[in-house]
């Protein structure tokens, strides 16, 4: 055993599991840890409530956790695990600690948390409030908070505490210095910048106008074309999975998903034995990513390889998931092991990709190229691929190569004279 734990049972303060780690995700929240971080306890902690539904297991005891802890590690010790299994090890404590305590001795907190402080801090406090009056997206906003925070600080490094110091050579330094490396979140951050700049004008903060100092990048976004596969090379790919393997019977229903009926890898990890009517021969689900109800006819071959992954290779587990990882206590799967799936099939098969992405969306982009090939709309590829805006669904018409012949003119031919006009010169 890795780690003593005291012996009693821990959730006299909580009549459930679920009601122990919903309190202790809100704990994580007050502490200042992300949706992402939180998400990724939440998973580990679901591996624990697995584990005590294999066992019949009714109260979540540190014995609970030790018992886990010694079956999913054995005799190793903190030195022998690897980082993702010490990652996992902490979070499995600090849900006894929290069930025990109320707090997460484990958390550390790596760094201290962005504050906007100051006249200059408030004043971007004020800017990202006005942005939100017009209905900029959260994501957007953690953008204006993130670069102005990180302006704050330069700011507050040189000594400049008011807006009305402020010269065009700080800013001009600032941005020879401080600004991201990639073309994109350089453009970002120069609008964000620029924008500021301008509000502070408008507010008559600054003397005058600096949004002119800040430098106009020409930055183009421009969309890349999706990686596809040919129907030949999709072939030789499901034929380099080995199914006469458990996990080989498991890959290849995984990737039939994607490459049939173009799920994404989120659907797939999160695929429910709920979501097959197979009555109707159906697959019906809410998708991750849009949240939006999908139904899917489902073919022959998919069907068949799900009966033989979860007849002859799924593990013996109670889980509603259907996809479930091989090790004890056979969590299910998440995205990233499905697309790193998918990339092992392609590249394993021998097929020449190139600079091809090779994850499973690859495949789902596939299948949409697949279908134009077949001559189906636009509007029905859309919905197959549960897109919320059929906009999403119109960069697949760029690798149309055949339609796109069929829109090319003829050049139109011309008398022999004009070659040889001016003894062959087209231009004196």
């Amino acid at each position: 055993m890795m780690h003593k734990l005291n012996a009693h049972t821990m959730n006299r303060y909580y009549s459930s599991f679920e009601e122990l780690t919903e309190a202790a995700s809100d704990y994580l929240k007050d502490i200042g840890r992300g949706k992402q971080t939180i998400s990724i306890y939440l998973w580990i902690w679901n591996r624990i409530k697995v584990y005590m539904d294999c066992k019949e297991l009714r109260n979540f005891s540190s014995q609970t956790v030790a018992a886990y802890l010694s079956e999913a590690y054995g005799d190793k010790t903190i030195s022998d695990l690897t980082h993702h299994q010490k990652h996992c090890y902490r979070c499995a404590l600090c849900l006894a600690q929290f069930a025990e305590t109320g707090k997460m001795i484990e958390v550390i907190n790596r760094r201290p948390a962005a504050v906007l402080d100051g006249e200059v801090g408030e004043l971007i406090r004020q800017y990202i409030e006005y942005k939100k009056s017009v209905r900029i997206c959260e994501k957007t906003t953690k953008s204006y908070f993130w670069y102005l925070y990180c302006f704050q600080q330069y700011l507050h490094r040189s000594g400049i505490t008011s807006i009305k110091v402020l010269s065009p050579i700080t800013i001009v330094n600032y941005l020879t210095t401080h600004l991201p490396d990639a073309a994109g979140a350089k453009h970002l951050a120069l609008s964000i910048i620029r924008n500021f700049l301008s509000y502070l004008f408008g507010l008559g903060k600054t003397a005058k106008d600096l949004f002119f100092v800040i430098p106009r990048d020409n930055y183009k976004k421009q969309a890349k074309l999706p990686s596809v596969y040919t129907r030949a090379e999709i072939t030789t790919i499901l034929d380099s999975i080995d199914r006469s393997t458990l996990m080989g019977k498991r890959d290849y229903a995984l990737v039939l998903l994607a490459v049939r009926l173009g799920l994404r890898a989120s659907d797939i990890s999160g695929l429910e034995f709920s979501h097959l009517l197979w009555s109707q021969n159906i697959i019906s689900f809410k998708q991750r990513k849009t949240t939006e109800v999908l139904r899917l006819p489902l073919p022959a071959d998919v069907g068949e390889a799900l009966i033989d992954y979860i007849r002859y290779s799924r593990p013996s587990s109670k889980s509603p998931f259907v996809f479930l990882e091989k090790l004890f206590p056979h969590p299910p799967i998440d995205a990233k092991r499905v697309s790193k799936i998918a990339t092992q099939a392609i590249l394993q098969s021998g097929i020449k990709v190139g600079e091809r992405k090779h994850g499973s969306h690859a495949l789902r982009h596939t299948m949409a190229s697949m279908l134009l090939e077949s001559q189906v709309s636009i509007p029905v590829i859309s919905s197959i691929l549960g897109h919320a805006n059929i906009q999403t669904s119109m960069c697949y018409l760029r690798i149309d190569i055949q339609t796109l012949r069929q829109c090319a003119l003829e050049v139109p031919s011309l008398p022999e004279e004009f070659y040889t006009q001016n003894k062959g010169a087209f231009y004196e």
